[in-house]
């Protein structure tokens, strides 16, 4: 499979799947959610299921196993998340390991595991292999409400950064695209009692382009980043938040 995306069942996730499908290739789709993964399975897309909640030691062998499987991918794109709508400080134990286990550990472990074993197998051309990681500008402009998620965030553009340099010597590349305010089923899911609407009009408000992403704006982008995009892209954080960042 020239293509993994972890996270593929859903939001940015399938978006990254239907356009590599437009481009003609097929991608091999990791997710935790089995019912849309046998959806996918009959439309002919394969997928295997993985629990990014697992322990690190159980991604890395899990990730091992699926490179016996189906080979070394060209692209990896690392879509997976999950959130809680709590501040830091009222978040429990249980939910920063999950969240952190979700958000940072597990891709670390994954893109670890997946990076090593390009890195012993040179025979390829130089600085096409790459790994596309869905940040958030969380990580740069925290959501006191997402506290523990706007912390995981922030490490996994940290961890990007050190893999850039990690796998330079080997031509490989590695990049960010974070996010702003896109109109995923999880973020829908943090709107259930909005019943007036105010919350979201906030959201909205607190961008220049003052309206939600489409999941599909973010999926072009990771797409063009990781198939188009000139050699000398590597190591960045590419914003696409519609303003969020820098309104004033």
């Amino acid at each position: 499979m020239e293509a993994w995306v972890v996270g593929g069942t859903s939001g940015i996730g399938a978006a990254i799947v239907e356009g590599l499908q437009e481009r003609g290739i097929q991608p091999l789709v990791i997710s935790n959610d089995a019912r849309v993964g046998q959806q996918l399975g009959q439309k002919g897309i394969v997928f295997e299921c993985m629990d990014l909640s697992a322990s690190g030691v159980e991604i890395a062998q899990q990730t091992i196993s699926l490179l016996g499987q189906y080979g070394l991918p060209t692209y990896l794109f690392m879509s997976a998340g999950l959130t809680r709508e709590q501040a830091a400080t009222e978040t429990s134990p249980e939910d920063w390991l999950t969240l952190a286990n979700v958000n940072l550990l597990s891709v670390a472990q994954m893109c670890n595991v997946v990076t090593k074993a390009w890195l012993n197998e040179r025979d390829f051309e130089a600085w096409r292999r790459h790994v596309v990681i869905l940040g958030s500008v969380n990580a740069m402009r925290p959501l006191s409400s997402q506290g523990a998620y706007s912390v995981m965030k922030a490490g996994l553009h940290a961890y990007a950064k050190c893999l850039s340099n990690d796998v330079a010597g080997g031509k490989i590349r590695v990049n960010v695209v974070a996010p702003g305010a896109i109109w995923t089923p999880m973020n829908e899911s943090l709107f259930l009692n909005d019943i007036d609407g105010s919350e979201k009009r906030r959201v909205i408000e607190s961008s220049l382009i003052e309206r939600w992403g489409h999941a599909r704006e973010i999926g072009d982008v990771a797409l063009w980043v990781a198939l188009d995009s000139p050699e000398f892209l590597t190591g960045s954080e590419l914003v696409v938040d519609g303003g969020h960042v820098v309104k004033r």
